[in-house]
């Protein structure tokens, strides 16, 4: 049974290697209760969540990064933890997406479309301020034939990694911003394939595998690839927690195009489903302790942003509103 059609922010459909796992947030969400269940890698028990308001804890500095069509069309803002002190950072007419904080939380980077001189229509990266001034492309001109997603800082602001998509196929690349310069790490018989790029602390770089059945971690010059996870289905979104010993991911679960939230313990290599609504849940976000996680459900027939503890626990909803609200980010 097909419920009525709910609305969830657009995360930049094109960009992700699973395209229908989100543009379910665009249309249908399963009624009753969940769906038959895929097989899983060994998993643990869930906590069962509770309505507890725990975000008063946090330190009241942090910020979240979402997307919201509070206003008629897709901007960034962000908010503290519980969900207040709510400000409005971008207003372009365009739809933008996938922000991100830089290490030291002055600046953001976007996914904004972008037309070129062949009046064609490209996503690329767009760059403001903490308080959205100061607006900018990264790069100096429109992409000819490519575009790009996903944007996550180096820790020293000096580079973006990015999801380069090129004929199809997406590639690890990396945008020097003092130049503009726009490079795909190389496997050394071409670009490397994969996608969801993610800087850690130390500069290393996760991704998701071409495959979509592996996350991977390489150095920020390429090298030393290494395969932390494997997985026997599918997963978007993969986000290693600040410690580096735990990972998100987003693994569809049903014919309903059912998305969920599992944790791997890297140290235990077991793997725990955090989420289960009968809606998409997705996009999740660390919190700079690795205390809470923010994340996108739709489980109120509209996508909304909630946080939860790294064991499912403590679900707290830290959006209201009456329009699509989505793709946290957390401040570091």
């Amino acid at each position: 049974m097909l419920a009525h059609r709910p609305q969830y922010p657009v995360p930049a459909v094109r960009s992700l290697p699973v395209a229908a796992l989100v543009a379910v947030a665009l249309s249908v969400t399963a009624c009753g209760g969940d769906g038959p269940m895929a097989p899983m890698d060994q998993e643990a028990p869930m906590d069962q969540p509770a309505s507890l308001d725990v975000t008063g804890a946090l330190v009241t500095s942090q910020r979240i990064l979402f997307t919201s069509y509070r206003n008629g069309q897709y901007d960034i803002y962000k908010m503290d933890p519980a969900g207040q002190n709510v400000v409005r950072l971008t207003t372009s007419p365009a739809s933008e997406s996938e922000a991100a904080w830089s290490f030291d939380n002055k600046r953001v980077a976007l996914v904004r479309p972008r037309v070129n001189a062949a009046n064609q229509t490209w996503r690329d990266i767009y760059i403001v301020n903490a308080d959205g001034s100061n607006g900018h492309w990264a790069r100096p001109t429109a992409p000819a034939n490519f575009e790009l997603s996903h944007p996550s800082w180096s820790p020293d602001g000096s580079k973006l990694a990015v999801s380069m998509s090129l004929n199809g196929v997406y590639y690890v690349s990396y945008l020097i911003l003092a130049t503009g310069q726009l490079s795909a790490y190389s496997t050394g018989y071409g670009g490397l394939p994969g996608t969801w790029p993610t800087y850690t602390k130390s500069g290393q770089i996760v991704y998701l595998g071409p495959t979509r059945k592996t996350v991977n971690r390489i150095n920020g010059d390429g090298s030393g690839n290494k395969i932390l996870f494997t997985s026997t289905l599918s997963m978007v979104q993969p986000t290693l927690s600040p410690d580096g010993t735990k990972l998100l991911f987003v693994r569809l679960i049903d014919d309903l195009f059912n998305s969920e939230i599992f944790l791997k313990n890297l140290s235990t290599g077991t793997t725990t489903k955090l989420t289960s609504s009968p809606a998409p849940d997705m996009m999740p976000t660390w919190s700079p302790d690795g205390s809470r996680i923010a994340f996108m459900s739709g489980r109120t027939g509209i996508g909304q942003v909630w946080t939860m503890s790294p064991t499912g626990g403590s679900l707290t909803r830290i959006t209201h509103t009456a329009t699509a609200e989505g793709g946290p980010s957390w401040s570091h």
